[in-house]
């Protein structure tokens, strides 16, 4: 059920990622592997992943550009 899970958690990984897209990932990653009672932590663990990478490429290109 999609209701199982506090949305604070994955919020706070949706700004990690932004900040610091390295942090991002493993926090991510821990939603994935390691929570997996919840189905949001489930869903939005992959999409911080999805949005880490994206946000690693971004400064990587503002930052040799």
């Amino acid at each position: 059920m999609e209701a199982d899970g506090n949305i604070i958690i994955p919020i706070i990984g949706y700004v990690i990622g932004a900040l610091s897209p390295i942090i991002g990932l493993i926090y991510g990653a821990i939603l994935v592997f390691f929570k997996k009672e919840s189905a949001l932590y489930q869903k939005h663990g992959r999409f911080i992943i999805y949005f880490s990478i994206v946000m690693f490429v971004i400064y990587f290109i503002l930052f040799f550009y």
